[in-house]
């Protein structure tokens, strides 16, 4: 076992802690009260927009959890068209926890901002970035 292992799981359990602590993340009750959607419509549209690789979600202790910044208020919380794209540039092998942390963690590919916040605004740059994020560090 590398001696770096329980370091990186200790590191890798207080990322999630710290996504669900803070307050990006709703299930799918929470969902259907902001979309004012009843229980069983949120969970279809959020089953069909995952499937689609719209969205992605996190599971944690029997429950399933979606990124509130996701979601554009302005189109009924359907997802943002550009979150696709940065979903399938970050790759399917990457865990969704991974996922989830790359977009709230600080990016320098977006001058310190996380991409959860840089994707509205400008949502060509957030994708760079997954794509750099998928690539990683290249030598040359």
């Amino acid at each position: 076992m590398r001696p770096t292992l329980s370091r990186e799981t200790a590191m890798l359990e207080k990322g999630k802690a710290r996504l669900l602590r803070s307050g990006d993340f709703l299930t799918v009750d929470a969902f259907a009260v902001l979309a004012q959607l009843s229980t069983e419509q949120s969970r279809a549209e959020l089953k069909k927009w995952k499937r689609a690789g719209n969205i992605f979600s996190l599971a944690h202790e029997d429950k399933e959890y979606f990124p509130l910044y996701a979601f554009d208020p302005a189109s009924n919380f359907r997802p943002f068209s550009s979150l696709a794209a940065i979903i399938a540039a970050l790759g399917s092998s990457k865990p969704d926890w991974a996922v989830a942390l790359w977009f709230g963690s600080s990016n320098s590919y977006l001058g310190g901002q996380m991409p959860k916040d840089a994707m509205v605004e400008d949502p060509a740059r957030v994708l760079d970035a997954a794509r750099s994020e998928a690539y990683g560090a290249l030598q040359g």
